[in-house]
Order: structure tokens, then C-alpha cells, then sequence
């Protein structure tokens, strides 16, 4: 007799697993939680960039006031266009009568030319800082007028101290000294006459 013996029985066979209610709340209940976190993390990251983007726009203002302000500083302290033309002329015409100066010096020394004694102290005596712009000198009678300009008032009696000592002036004394400080420049003019009752002249 043949017997079939079934061998795949009931436990054998794959089983259905259903999800339960509660085990699918706690799954969504998660992921709403994980979803939460996330977007947390996201307002947080958020508002701390906005937090840089605000004071890199107060550094970046306080910078371009600082540029602004440097910028002021500069333009007022450009110098007057005005100003630098006129002292340009000026040093310009102080420089040709000290070349004019030296041209007379260079002929007080140079022989046979005939100048005056006078002529030659007065170029040869001139400190640094100095330049004459008037001379007179004359014999009959005896009358010495020197007119001038100087950036180191000091030079001046230096300068007429040192005419004094040398022979062309010895024994001269000069009765008129007058200095003159302009509204405008950073020079004095002077002016020396050996009587008092000498007037300048230009």
C-alpha cells in the first residue's frame, strides 16, 4: 500500500506580518520628530548666517565711512593751486636775482673788472637764506642802501655784522633798519640805510 506522508506542514509555510496601529505610529511619530529636528537645525543654521550678513553690512558701512572721512582729510589738505603758483613766481624771481647776485660776485673777483670794494663785500659777505633786491651805493655823498629779503630773520644783523668787518665798511654805520614781515609768504624784507634820512626805494 502507498501512504503519502505530507511533509510541507503549516509551520513550514511563510507567515503574513501585519503592521500594527501602534507600531506604525511610532514610526511616523519618528519621522515627524527626525523632520522637526532637521528643520531646527536648518533656522538655526538660518539665523546664524543672517546674524554674519548683518554685521558685515555694519563693518562694511563703518569701512566706507572711514574711506569717506580719509577721503575729506585728503582733499583739504591738497595745497591752493593759487597759493603754489604765487609762491612759485616768487621763488622763481628770488632765485634770478641771487643768480644775479653771483654773476656780480663772480665779476667783484675777477680781475681788472673794476668794481667797487663795496660792490664785492656785498656779494661776497651774503649768508645762506639772504638775497638783496636793491642796492645804492653812492659817494657824493656818502650813502649805502640795502634792501632784501630773508626766510631766517636772524641772518639779517648777522649778515650786516659781517659787512661791518670787512674793509670796504669799516668805520660805516647804518641809521635806518627796518623789517617787514607781508600778510602773505614766509619771508621778511628788510631794508638798511646808513642816514636816517634815507628813503627806500624800489
Amino acid at each position: 500500500m502507498i501512504q503519502q506522508v505530507n511533509l510541507y506542514t503549516s509551520e513550514l509555510r511563510p507567515r503574513q506580518q501585519r503592521l500594527s496601529a501602534t507600531r506604525a505610529l511610532g514610526v511616523v511619530v519618528a519621522l515627524i520628530l527626525v523632520i522637526a529636528g532637521y528643520g531646527a537645525w536648518l533656522n538655526q543654521e538660518q539665523h546664524q548666517l543672517a546674524q554674519q550678513v548683518r554685521e558685515l553690512e555694519a563693518q562694511n558701512a563703518r569701512l566706507d565711512e572711514a574711506v569717506a572721512s580719509l577721503s575729506d582729510a585728503v582733499e583739504r589738505r591738497q595745497p591752493d593751486p593759487e597759493l603754489e603758483a604765487a609762491l612759485q613766481r616768487i621763488s622763481e624771481s628770488l632765485a634770478r636775482r641771487q643768480r644775479l647776485l653771483e654773476r656780480v660776485e663772480g665779476l667783484a673777483v675777477s680781475p681788472g673788472k673794476g668794481f667797487s670794494p663795496q660792490m664785492a663785500a656785498l656779494a661776497r659777505q651774503i649768508p645762506e637764506n639772504v638775497w638783496l633786491t636793491g642796492i645804492v651805493l653812492e659817494a657824493e655823498p656818502q650813502r649805502i642802501q640795502i634792501e632784501g629779503r630773508t626766510r631766517a630773520m636772524a641772518q639779517v644783523p648777522l649778515y650786516l655784522e659781517q659787512l661791518g668787518e670787512a674793509p670796504a665798511f669799516t668805520g660805516r654805520t647804518f641809521g635806518v633798519f627796518r623789517l617787514d614781515r607781508p600778510d602773505e609768504g614766509n619771508w621778511v624784507d628788510f631794508f638798511v640805510a646808513s642816514e636816517p634820512g634815507a628813503r627806500e626805494e624800489s
